[in-house]
């Protein structure tokens, strides 16, 4: 007897009870050795075993096809209360520039615990889901991020759109976002100006450790002159000067080391302009400020927003947890408090 035929047009090829029955026959009660009834029917042997326990149960009834129904609810399975709440979120996300992750963190706030991955897959199955388009190019050498934070900083300097202005303003006046970046939590300090000098980058610089409440060991920018004037003040040139420029003086009082990238290669700088991107998504977009004090105002609570927001690279963990978290490694492994403004919640052992 050769092996039955298929169905066709289904996503796996169960064997037909007839194959089933005579191979559980054929050994049986012809007393076929296993070997002989896999090369036959050209079937699994653990397959046979298994309609073998069931023929000896229940005989020909317990070969029949199964309902491959689950018995209890997949944990994947979304709610039809969570799924009308994340479609609703899923809705407002063009006007309010939200992404799978605010709309995963806003189910779960409203009462519904489901895991991200549950949302994302309901939200690609909703109309006008567009799928995230990274960026094409790719770089080969892998980027040695720094364990700590503290460890090293990246900053950077963003223009701030002039459609973002309000009419009232002068037309030739520009405003500007320093961003300073901790490479290791990712959590970041924003200043914003209305000037694009050195002077306004070390104001940020300072206002970053206050805000941290620690110094970097590194802090690494690119070669603009709002950074630093190695390029153009030589020893023995022209415009030669005598002492470091006021950043590298500040640097230098604060034990930081001052970190120039290759020039023309702002990927260097990956970490913060990445985030700069996120900036002209989510916040510059929708962004109509009348002044440089309303600019800082609408500033700070985004910078707030986004350093309690989870992201991707930090295991859906929040900029805040994770310096948190690897704080508090530090103390474990080192005994090194870096931040003393959480010292106390650092050694509580609540925490």
């Amino acid at each position: 007897m050769d092996s039955l035929p298929q169905q066709p047009g289904r996503n796996y090829t169960p064997h037909l009870i007839e194959t089933r029955l005579h191979s559980c026959k054929r050994i049986r009660e012809s007393g076929w050795p296993m070997r002989k009834v896999l090369s036959y029917y050209h079937v699994k042997r653990s397959s046979v075993y298994r309609w073998l326990r069931r023929f000896d149960e229940l005989g020909e009834e317990g070969l029949r096809d199964r309902s491959h129904k689950p018995k209890t609810p997949h944990p994947s399975t979304i709610s039809p209360k969570a799924a009308y709440k994340v479609k609703c979120f899923h809705d407002q996300a063009g006007k309010h520039n939200w992404s799978s992750v605010d709309i995963w963190v806003k189910t779960v706030s409203s009462g519904f615990p489901v895991s991200y991955s549950t949302v994302l897959r309901y939200i690609k199955r909703l109309d006008g889901y567009k799928p995230y388009e990274t960026n094409p190019k790719r770089h080969c050498k892998k980027y040695r991020t720094p364990p700590f934070p503290g460890d090293k900083w990246q900053m950077d300097v963003k223009f701030v759109p002039s459609e973002c202005r309000s009419p009232k303003l002068p037309g030739d006046k520009s405003y500007y976002q320093y961003t300073v970046l901790d490479e290791a939590s990712r959590k970041r300090f924003l200043w914003f100006a209305d000037e694009h000098s050195m002077f306004e980058s070390a104001r940020a610089l300072g206002a970053a450790i206050a805000f941290f409440g620690y110094a970097p060991k590194v802090l690494q920018t690119d070669n603009g002159t709002e950074f630093t004037d190695r390029t153009f003040a030589r020893p023995g040139g022209r415009y030669a000067k005598e002492g470091p420029c006021l950043l590298d003086a500040l640097c230098h009082r604060q034990g930081i080391h001052h970190k120039l990238i290759r020039p023309r290669t702002p990927e260097h700088n990956g970490k913060v302009e990445r985030s700069h991107r996120i900036d002209q998504e989510r916040f510059y977009r929708t962004l109509s400020f009348h002044s440089l004090g309303d600019l800082r105002e609408q500033g700070s609570r985004w910078m707030k927003r986004y350093n309690s927001t989870p992201r991707m690279a930090l295991g859906l963990m929040t900029p805040d947890q994770m310096e948190f978290a690897k704080l508090r490694e530090l103390l474990l492994t080192t005994g090194e408090i870096r931040c003393p403004k959480l010292a106390r919640r650092l050694t509580s052992s609540d925490n």
